[in-house]
């Protein structure tokens, strides 16, 4: 079964978990019954699979009697303990901690495994049913017909928001084998108790359903009502009737409840039989802690949708991060990358241009060449500045990042304090932004930018260097794109002779065709120069995402979720429960199989 340590961790640890999603849930009052059904998931795990691992004994098997006010829990107690040892009360909600019958002659051993009924503690001495601690005490009886059980008397079940004493209801049928379910003829369709049976068998315990105080001859008809009315959505036999047996115990006499074992024998022998079946104890415990994996195991999505509205509203959150960060990422777009020159690139054009001229001797001949382009150059200088207005003084990048920045907080401030009515996750975030998280973000995206124009700079310089670096680094290249250019050239001279003649009009058409040729290399210059400035502009909107928005966005995500709060912890339950479950099941199936 492997190392005990192994069990005795993920045991503490799912108990653990599911404990703290319980307490989330009773922070919500709309949850109680959610809590409630945590609080069961969490009491198989300490009281049924726990021991099992354990190598537990077998017996004693734990029957627990449960049911509504007032619906005769006392009369069953007594039916299946043989003697009056539990005594009615008729205030409703009474009973406030378990009572556990126990033979005489068994042994308590049962008591001392880890995390035995989680915060009950034993009484040393008795007490009143109505001490409303979280106790639990055992008193010894003669032994019974059931052999070595232990026979539980449970506290009311009237409403998921019962305070503590339901919590201990739900400790014991989380420890039961096998649960008698008793419903009086009054109440037997309460809405809260009704719940409860349905959980108890979704969680796959063995039950007994108990139906009390109606007229004798109306037993039969009240059986029928009940498993139309009440079991007809819960699990089936292959015969078609609900897998629950219900009995009914009708109105007794006086006599006939002060001595059950003799004077109410014609019910009594009948609930003794049906718990006798399912108490065997050969099979009964590997039963229980065998439904309790299934349960845990195929409810497991179910018990954590009790954080659904939890993670809807961090689903929301990460939501709003990321709209805002697009936004964050279109206003520096749009105030910067677009209208930014890069003047590194106009440099690189230039070098360019001059880097396809002839050298050394040939230079003479390229600035002849360019003696020729003057005219043009100035012509061409004086329309550029008559048509084209002059760029306007883009504002500095750490500007636009820093307003954009500033825009962002804006944002989830006034979303957060919009949202704070609607659930704690915003009204935590609001009160962060009063607390410190603004200033937190900033330095936060402070040390981010520092980063990004460290590399960014560095990725201008050297695009802009890579402009020519490639040509400078092979000769061969370079001398074909200057043999291309010289060729230009000389054609151009050469078809301004051929347009013009001798002609003394040559002399100004030359200019012309040598300018055109010219301004021809010029624009494919210019646009390899422009779509390697494009290429910048792309990279430099990477940069950004990558090393500013991108990180800030992750930190704004996790911020609810860190620092000990809630979100913290219940993330972390959300993604240990399902990988715990799935780890005890497999350290508990060989013993099951065996």
């Amino acid at each position: 079964m492997g190392d005990p340590a192994d069990h005795r961790q993920l045991v503490s640890i799912l108990a653990s978990d599911l404990s703290w999603l319980e307490d989330h849930c009773r922070r919500q009052p709309a949850l109680s019954k959610e809590a409630s059904q945590l609080r069961l998931a969490g009491a198989l795990v300490r009281n049924s699979v726990g021991p099992f691992l354990e190598n537990e004994a077998k017996t004693p098997l734990h029957i627990a009697v449960v049911g509504g006010a007032g619906a005769g829990k006392s009369t069953i107690v007594n039916f299946l303990v043989g003697d009056k040892v539990a005594e009615a009360n008729p205030q409703a909600g009474y009973t406030r901690h378990p009572t556990a019958y126990i033979p005489a002659n068994s042994s308590t051993t049962w008591t001392g495994h880890l995390g035995f009924l989680g915060s009950l503690r034993k009484l040393e001495v008795p007490s009143p049913a109505n001490l409303d601690e979280d106790v639990y005490q055992v008193r010894r009886v003669e032994p019974t017909a059931l052999g070595d059980v232990v026979i539980w008397d449970c506290p009311d079940m009237t409403t998921w928001a019962a305070g503590g004493y339901l919590a201990r209801l739900i400790e014991v049928t989380g420890l039961a084998d096998v649960i008698v379910y008793v419903a009086s003829d009054e109440r037997y369709n309460d809405e809260v108790p009704t719940q409860f049976l349905h959980m108890l068998v979704r969680s796959g315990k063995a039950l007994v359903v108990v139906l009390t105080k109606m007229h004798e001859t109306n037993s039969r008809q009240l059986i029928e009502h009940f498993e139309r009315e009440i079991l007809s959505r819960l699990p089936k036999a292959p015969s078609g009737k609900p897998a629950v047996p219900v009995l009914a115990v009708p109105f007794l006499a006086l006599d006939q409840l002060a001595d059950p074992a003799r004077k109410a024998i014609a019910h009594r022998i009948p609930l003794i039989n049906q718990v006798m079946v399912l108490t065997d104890a050969a099979t009964a415990r590997k039963r229980a802690v065998d439904h309790a994996l299934q349960y845990l195991s195929t409810a497991g999505g179910d018990l954590l949708e009790v954080a659904r509205k939890d993670l809807n509203a961090l689903e929301a959150w990460k939501a709003m991060i990321r709209y805002s960060r697009q936004h964050f990422d279109a206003r520096y777009r749009g105030e910067f990358l677009d209208g930014e020159g890069f003047r590194r690139f106009d440099e690189a054009r230039e070098r360019l241009l001059n880097l396809i001229e002839l050298p050394g001797a040939g230079r003479g001949f390229a600035m002849v060449m360019w003696g020729l382009r003057l005219p043009y150059r100035a012509l061409r200088s004086v329309i550029v500045k008559a048509l084209i207005r002059p760029p306007a003084v883009n504002i500095g990048e750490a500007q636009v990042l820093e307003g954009a920045f500033r825009a962002w907080m804006d944002q989830l401030r006034a979303e957060s304090i919009r949202h704070a009515d609607e659930h704690a996750l915003w009204k935590h975030v609001a009160t962060g932004f009063n607390s410190g998280l603004g200033d937190t973000a900033t330095k936060q995206f402070q040390g981010l930018l520092r980063s990004f124009q460290v590399s960014s700079a560095d990725e201008i310089e050297a695009a802009a260097r890579g402009v020519t670096a490639g040509l400078e680094k092979n000769p061969a290249g370079l001398i074909v794109l200057r043999g291309v250019k010289l060729f230009l050239d000389a054609l151009a001279i050469g078809l301004a002779i051929w347009a013009g003649g001798f002609q003394w009009y040559t002399l100004i058409v030359i200019p012309i065709f040598v300018s055109s040729f010219h301004q021809v290399v010029e624009l494919i210059v210019r646009q390899f120069v422009e779509a390697k400035r494009s290429a910048i502009r792309s990279r430099k909107m990477t940069i950004v995402s990558q090393t500013v928005s991108s990180p800030l966005a992750e930190w704004l995500t996790v911020w609810p979720a860190t620092g000990g709060s809630a979100y913290e912890k219940l993330q972390v339950a959300l993604r240990r429960v399902p990988e715990t479950i799935a780890k005890i099941k497999d350290l508990a199936e060989p013993r099951l199989r065996s």
